[in-house]
């Protein structure tokens, strides 16, 4: 009957790592070379309002970093995140930047706040983006 138990036991502790394994999101994906694209659009379009630290900016926008971008952001999706921005920004031409523009500013704005680039590139795919989540 030990033998059995243990058996189960194990079964049950290996099952339930696959499961959560299987269910956590993935990490936000881009490049080092695509954030470096954004902030170079950022320098151009964003930075007289949002700063350029992500947040200094001299006319009122909102921080792009630490516990504002966390709070409004921490627990949410790429795909949240880059629609807002790509819906609303800049705030004189809302939505008329590429979508690859826009893409390229959520990778610079997700490396200043410390997420990790990778060898993949950020896709303005939002069906894609849904799947990486926000949360550390």
């Amino acid at each position: 009957m030990l033998p059995r138990m243990v058996f189960a036991a194990t079964f049950v502790a290996c099952g339930s790592v696959a499961v959560s394994a299987q269910e956590r999101p993935a990490p936000p994906a881009f490049t080092t070379a695509q954030a470096e694209r954004g902030q170079a659009s950022y320098r151009q379009g964003c930075q007289d309002c949002h700063g350029s630290s992500l947040d200094n900016g001299e006319f009122g926008g909102p921080p792009l970093k630490g516990g504002y971008f966390r709070t409004r952001w921490g627990s949410g999706t790429v795909a949240v995140l880059y629609g807002y921005v790509s819906l609303t920004m800049p705030p004189d031409r809302p939505g008329q930047l590429s979508p690859q523009t826009y893409a390229d500013l959520v990778a610079f704005i997700l490396s200043g706040n410390g997420y990790a680039a990778g060898d993949k590139e950020l896709t303005p795919d939002q069906n894609a983006q849904q799947g990486m989540s926000l949360q550390r």
